[in-house]
């Protein structure tokens, strides 16, 4: 359990406790596979409960061991009561129990169980939404996180590069989705970070297609977003594969796309803002003739989730710090005839930027 991120979130806030409700900021501190309903009540100074469903005590309490596990549940569970030293019956009431009194308690009010005990506390215990700090502290991916991250775009890229190796003509949209995600499984993801994309000729205009029963055929672009779940944190990439040879200006689209990308990594680095990461890879475009068809954002963070601050976008004037990790991904879309994406993660270093992936912005 990272207990001392939970110590410098509840001094940064000078809270007396924290309440963290939301599945994935539970993982973000426990390192807990599937933590849905699970709750952290940490108390300055080091004391740690974790209140888990019932029906996930053995599993938890087999593998946490800095935090007293407590199970709830509102009916008897009479093999877990047993072994377990209390069991909660309304989680709702033993937070607000836990922390009465307090003189400040911090919580991510972002779960209807944060508000039923923030309106249960409301004018005997002060309390500060913690949301916005937990998300600060989110931003900044140490090593480890880095490394998990690599794993997971790893396990993305070759079971990319096994798929293109299986594609043919008259492969359908969502069979090659399915090779994509039987590859990732099989090569050790926890999951999908995202409904795996596959988008052929027309339908790669639609920036959030989904795979159909559409043949693939020589001389289109077709394109891929996925992305593997590991150890908890995901993995987003895109490239545009194609079959045979595309015609001019589908090839020089995809060149614009590629080079937009590069002029956007090289531009990111400590001090530089998204909105001018965004401006590199839109102005690239728009020179090339192309910038109306660039039609969303140009990134956006990565890590337990994978949509996360920060956003790289027109207006948002964040700077960009050491540790964070990010997309950048500009495309073009013509509707009724193709679309073009290219999405690399990026991490920020102290010097600059490092470009996550491995293979190549253009497959050939």
């Amino acid at each position: 359990m990272r207990l001392t991120r939970l110590k410098e979130l509840s001094e940064a806030l000078d809270a007396d406790a924290l309440i963290v409700t939301s599945a994935m900021n539970v993982f973000y501190y426990t390192k807990l596979p599937r933590p849905y309903g699970s709750v952290i009540l940490y108390r300055r100074g080091g004391d740690v409960a974790l209140y888990v469903p019932g029906l996930d005590y053995w599993r938890v309490k087999d593998s946490v061991s800095d935090a007293e596990v407590v199970p709830y549940s509102k009916y008897p569970l009479e093999a877990v009561e047993e072994e377990a030293p209390r069991v909660v019956r309304s989680l709702s009431e033993e937070l607000v129990k836990q922390v009465e009194g307090l003189r400040l308690i911090g919580i991510d009010s972002v779960t209807p169980l944060a508000n039923q005990v923030i309106k249960k506390v409301e004018g005997r215990v002060g309390y500060v939404d913690a949301s916005k700090a937990i998300m600060e502290q989110r931003k900044i991916k140490t090593p480890d996180e880095v490394a998990t991250m690599e794993e997971a775009l790893k396990i993305t890229e070759e079971s990319l590069k096994q798929a293109i190796d299986q594609l043919r003509p008259g492969m359908r949209e969502y069979e090659l989705a399915a090779i994509l995600e039987e590859g990732m499984r099989a090569r050790g993801a926890d999951w999908y970070a995202f409904e795996t994309i596959v988008a052929a000729g027309p339908n790669g205009a639609y920036p959030h297609a989904v795979p159909t029963a559409r043949e693939i055929v020589n001389g289109e672009p077709v394109i891929v977003d996925m992305g593997a779940v590991y150890g908890g944190y995901c993995a987003d990439m895109t490239r545009t594969i194609y079959l045979g040879k595309l015609p001019k200006d589908m090839r020089e689209a995809l060149e614009a796309v590629a080079n937009a990308a590069e002029e956007a990594e090289d531009v990111a680095s400590p001090g530089v803002t998204a909105e001018e990461v965004d401006k590199a890879a839109r102005e690239y475009l728009r020179k090339a003739g192309l910038g109306k068809y660039f039609i969303h954002s140009t990134g956006h963070g990565v890590g337990v989730e994978v949509h996360e601050p920060p956003r790289i976008a027109p207006g948002v004037k964040e700077e960009l710090r050491p540790g964070m990790v990010f997309t950048i991904e500009p495309g073009v879309y013509l509707h009724g005839r193709f679309g073009i994406r290219i999405e690399d993660m990026v991490l920020i270093t102290s010097s600059g930027a490092r470009v996550l992936n491995r293979l190549p912005k253009i497959i050939e």
